[in-house]
């Protein structure tokens, strides 16, 4: 791997699909934009599953500057260094980051402001400076409502991805959840995540815990039976696609992990 970014990744796995113990660091080296906007995703991913403080976090640096991404109240914060104490710009989207340092590409460019010169005001140039300052007024309150909607996620069927299909036969339904059942997680040690799917669908999400026992599910909900391709997957709202690997795993949400089956 060899980007612009150096990523350091606090309290958290390599792919940062877990956590990992309070006072370790991993170190990945150089990394793209496109990379760091992937660990992200897993960081959402994570907190969906297991609610994050924002001390877990991938430290970004650029040169002598550095940044911080983490969770903060719920949301994905990009920190104005790597310091969580100190300000933060809050995002909707992953793909937001692109328009925030250290991602964005350059600056917007300053131009010299028109000099004014000077004049007699005469009732008339007043009144028209008054209903000027009006329509601005109007036209900002409008453009702050259309950023709101257009910055605000709005997920629609449409949005799944083009090879998934969700199923509506009961026989069909039955048979998927069946073949997807099972508890599957990313690893053995205390903070790897673990899912498991009922064969009538019901879906957990939780973590295990330091005793080596799974914690009381951060997540239940009542998954959508689908097809990805050939293969059997579920739906859920808060996570996504939970897809079938074969021949023993699954992959979870949008990133490329694979999530083995625990054996009993």
């Amino acid at each position: 791997m060899s980007g612009e970014y150096k990523v350091t990744l606090l309290q958290l796995k390599a792919n940062v699909l877990g956590l990992a113990a309070a006072d370790e660091k991993i170190e990945l080296g150089y990394l793209s934009a496109e990379e760091i906007y992937r660990l992200a995703e897993n960081l959402l991913l994570l907190n969906a599953i297991t609610p994050l403080t924002d001390e877990p976090g991938i430290i970004v640096r650029r040169g002598d500057k550095g940044w911080r991404i983490s969770m903060h109240g719920g949301r994905l914060c990009l920190y104005h260094t790597t310091s969580r104490l100190d300000e933060h710009w809050a995002v909707e989207k992953v793909k937001e980051l692109a328009s925030l340092p250290p991602f964005r590409t350059s600056a917007p460019v300053t131009r010299p402001a028109p000099q004014l010169v000077g004049t007699t005001a005469t009732p008339w140039s007043s009144t028209r400076t008054v209903a000027e300052l009006a329509g601005l007024f109007t036209l900002g309150l409008a453009l702050i409502a259309l950023g709101f909607w257009y910055g605000l996620p709005h997920k629609k069927l449409s949005d799944l991805p083009a090879d998934v299909v969700v199923v509506k036969s009961s026989q069909e339904i039955n048979a998927i959840f069946k073949a997807v059942a099972g508890s599957y997680a990313t690893g053995k040690k205390p903070g790897d995540s673990i899912v498991t799917i009922s064969p009538q669908g019901r879906v957990t999400i939780g973590a295990i815990g330091k005793d080596g026992k799974v914690s009381k599910p951060r997540l239940e909900a009542q998954a959508q039976a689908a097809r990805r391709g050939g293969l059997a997957a579920v739906l859920v709202p808060a996570v996504g696609v939970i897809a079938e690997l074969p021949p023993d795993a699954v992959n979870v949400g949008s990133g490329n992990s694979r999530w083995r089956k625990v054996l009993n």
